[in-house]
């Protein structure tokens, strides 16, 4: 992960069902309140837990008057050059008119306690479209003092110069049915959190200004400039039935060193690079990366580019370390059942990978890519391909190669199985490669492919390539 991010990151299948299992769990407790009215609690001689802002001259004045565990409903709009500070744990939810319009590059909430929830927040900061330190919420815990239960359910979140929700040291959370648009440099930023959701959210347009050099539309990682025990990797975290739009510059949804975290069902359109797995940088080392993302599952995404023209890959997987067989720490993990389109160009590919151990990507269908549906980089070992297919293939320069899948450099081992390739009307050029092989230094089985429609099955002869049953 950069510094603009440090200021403000073969178990994946048992991982996988706990976390989908606790998603679950979650979900069901979000329901609405049922609380009895203030006139009710005043009958029955019970103490008030719900009250609004009408006749309170500041909202600081309306929050303080909710006792612990009650409920400030927001139904004016105001406008406010400092945070919202929530430290007690309470229900905040806006209605009508109710909203939060900043005059400054603050967080127009800020969360300070377990226990809080936000509901149908509409927050709207200074600019979108310069740098800052703007957020829409800002949660933050510590190592020592994580911040349990926050719930933000519904709202819309625009204009920020930093992120709509910062989430850092969290667990048991969940952000979900949010619209967040025109942000700077995320939608929704976690860095060391754990046991959460982000489900069911829209984020449009992140507009990575200068000096910003990276951007994203959901991203969980850490912060990358102390070690570990400082600022652990966000780990068992679901992503889930989002859609992200217009990350035009970096990434759509990103995990740095995340471990158990599940990307699914996600829509992602028109971002430089749709979905990352990938490390972060060396506390000491800068130059270097140290931590791998760790049992992390892509799976059932669609990941496409329609209004977007830059190289960049759909899925994009890299462990740690920088050179070709380094012993740095491996990514793993399966990427299953996705569609990517569009996606590729100069050295990129539908998917590119490297530097991972026993890698499985199964099931995913690519359309359209540019140059290659899959790009096995570099130290790739024991990685699996397994029943993927490729629909017309675009060059990546005139009259260009293209294959379904491409090993670029060395130490690439594995098995490609069960790939085809199926060509388009609407992608006719050629030629077209099965497998494409133009460096030494690799090792790979092929077993029952389809190649018929492509012009040559295998391409180049310095390295070995095992076919059994593979076909034409």
């Amino acid at each position: 992960m950069t510094n603009e991010a440090a200021r403000h990151g073969v178990g994946a299948m048992g991982r996988r069902a706990l976390l989908l299992g606790g998603a679950g769990a979650a979900a069901a407790a979000v329901t609405t309140m049922g609380a009895p009215s203030a006139a009710s609690a005043d009958a029955a001689g019970c103490p008030v837990t719900r009250r609004d802002d009408a006749g309170a001259e500041t909202l600081d004045e309306a929050l303080a008057a909710v006792p612990d565990g009650g409920t400030l409903t927001v139904t004016r709009p105001w406008s406010r050059g400092v945070s919202l500070v929530v430290d007690r744990p309470v229900t905040i939810v806006f209605t009508g008119a109710g909203r939060l319009a900043m005059t400054a590059d603050v967080a127009a909430i800020e969360v300070r306690v377990s226990g809080v929830v936000l509901r149908d927040v509409v927050l709207v900061g200074t600019s979108g479209s310069r740098t800052g330190l703007g957020r829409g919420i800002l949660a933050a815990g510590s190592v020592e003092a994580p911040i349990d239960g926050l719930r933000v359910e519904g709202g819309v979140i625009s204009g920020f110069t930093h992120d709509g929700v910062f989430a850092a040291f969290c667990r048991s959370f969940t952000i979900a049915g949010c619209t967040i648009s025109d942000v700077a440099y995320a939608g929704v930023l976690m860095l060391s959190c754990s046991y959460g959701i982000v489900r069911d959210c829209t984020i449009d347009t992140v507009n990575q200004p200068s000096p910003y050099v990276n951007s994203y539309g959901v991203i969980a990682s850490r912060d990358d400039t102390v070690p570990l025990a400082r600022a652990p990797r966000s780990s068992m975290i679901l992503i889930d039935s989002n859609t992200v739009v217009g990350v035009a510059a970096w990434e759509g949804i990103d995990t740095h060193a995340g471990e158990g975290i599940v990307v699914t069902s996600n829509t992602v359109r028109d971002c430089r690079v749709g979905i990352a797995v990938v490390p972060c940088k060396n506390e000491v080392d800068r130059a270097s990366t140290l931590w791998a993302p760790l049992d992390v599952v892509v799976s059932g995404n669609v990941v496409e580019r329609v209004g977007l023209d830059a190289p960049g890959a759909g899925i994009l997987v890299r462990g740690a370390g920088d050179t070709v067989g380094s012993g740095a720490e491996r990514a793993t993990g399966v990427v299953v059942d996705n569609v990517v389109r569009g996606h590729g160009g100069g050295s990129e590919g539908g998917m590119v990978l490297y530097l991972t151990r026993g890698f499985v990507v199964s099931g995913n269908v690519f359309e359209s890519c540019v140059g290659s549906a899959l790009v096995l980089y570099h130290s790739n070992e024991a990685v699996m391909l397994l029943r993927n297919s490729a629909r017309g293939l675009r060059p990546a320069s005139p009259g260009g190669a293209m294959a379904v899948v491409t090993v670029r450099s060395g130490s690439n081992t594995g098995t490609i199985s069960s790939t085809r390739f199926e060509a388009s009307a609407d992608a006719p050029a050629r030629p077209v490669r099965g497998v494409a092989v133009g460096q030494a230094g690799n090792e790979l089985d092929l077993l029952g492919n389809d190649w018929s429609q492509t012009d040559l099955a295998v391409w180049g002869t310095r390295s070995v390539v095992n076919r059994y049953g593979d076909g034409a």
